[in-house]
């Protein structure tokens, strides 16, 4: 009984001691930031269930999509080969208790160093407002850890420029893209990751380029009840990529967002509470966002969300190492309609 409350002691108190220490960080050096650089990063069109489940996702997720979403995420392609509940209670049915170890209770078998992991995901949103956006990438295992590379992308054409007083100025196209190198480990119940970024970013005929951070982490308290934590674009911005008449050739900072998530899962794993707030260091609102996750039948899952005030819906069908999925939601612009699709193979 008192074997979990050492490993959360022991393994709990580092990762969120580091969070801490670069929340306070970028906390101090973002906080008087007015806006917000790259903004298009935060759309969260990266993976249909996780859009389904209202963008509760920086603590649930565990495949190639968190590379966006929380780079932690990425050590969940290793842990799958773990011992789940399921086959605790088979063994037991079928007397082979000795088999079942205190490691396996406790973490669910920590021995996947040897396995191969190689997993490749994409996702495409037909937005409202006619917007699209997509994402790719990949994730495998490298040093005990998990490698991930992946690419978001989001452009919107013929939107309405205006100047200051209002006067249409004509129409322009925009597109904006990152790029990202992300790499996660597990440490006891916790794990850890980070994403390297590089942004790209064209307004019309002029075109911006940055780069950025992001580092979070996932911790199983307790067999029920994981919690995560996001630091996203830690040092973010843009600059011109090259000397354009009335504007500033300078790096122009954007501001970090802090996510802090929470899920509840039910003993099988078949049901997933999500839980997320978010805090945008230049908006004084926050952001609330609530998810669930039902396994309606052994390769089926269906979802339902609240991204903050819009709802979410979809479902996934998995066959074998190929998962494809749909999400439906409405649009916080204009409550307009929103559609995406996202299909994941492991190899």
């Amino acid at each position: 009984m008192k074997l979990y409350p050492l490993l959360i002691k022991k393994y709990f108190t580092a990762p969120i001691a580091i969070i801490g220490v670069l929340l306070l960080c970028v906390t101090s050096v973002f906080g008087q930031d007015t806006g917000s650089r790259a903004a298009y990063t935060r759309g969260g069109w990266a993976g249909a269930k996780y859009v389904a489940m209202g963008k509760a996702a920086e603590v649930i997720v565990d495949d190639v999509f968190a590379i966006y979403w929380n780079p932690a995420g990425l050590a969940g392609l290793k842990d799958r080969e773990r011992i789940n509940p399921d086959e605790i209670q088979r063994r037991a049915r079928e007397g082979s208790v000795g088999s079942i170890t205190e490691e396996d209770l406790v973490r669910f078998s920590d021995d996947t160093a040897t396995r191969t992991v190689f997993q490749v995901g994409i996702s495409a949103a037909q937005l409202d407002i006619e917007r699209e956006a997509g994402f790719g990438g990949v994730a495998f295992n490298l040093f005990g850890g998990v490698m991930g590379m992946g690419l978001y992308s989001i452009q919107s054409k013929d939107i309405e420029a205006r100047d200051e007083s209002g006067n249409l100025l004509g129409k322009l196209d925009y597109s904006g893209s990152v790029g990202y190198l992300s790499y996660a480990w597990t440490s006891g119940i916790s794990s850890i990751g980070f994403s390297l970024k590089g942004l790209y970013e064209k307004v019309g005929d002029v075109g911006y380029y940055g780069g950025g951070v992001d580092i979070g982490t996932q911790v199983d308290v307790i067999p029920f009840l994981r919690v995560g934590f996001v630091v996203m674009d830690i040092g973010t911005g843009m600059k011109p990529d090259k000397q354009y008449e009335n504007i500033e050739n300078e790096y122009d900072f954007g501001s970090p967002s802090l996510k802090l998530s929470m899920a509840l899962t039910s003993r099988q794993s078949d049901f997933i509470l999500a839980f997320s707030i978010v805090r945008k260091l230049e908006q004084e609102e926050y952001e609330l966002n609530v998810g669930i996750s039902y396994q309606l039948i052994k390769n089926m899952a269906v979802f339902v969300g609240m991204n903050d005030t819009r709802f979410s819906s979809g479902l996934a069908v998995k066959v074998w190492g190929l998962e494809v999925g749909y999400a439906f939601s409405y649009d916080n612009i204009d409550a307009g309609y929103n559609n995406i699709v996202s299909v994941t193979l492991d190899i």
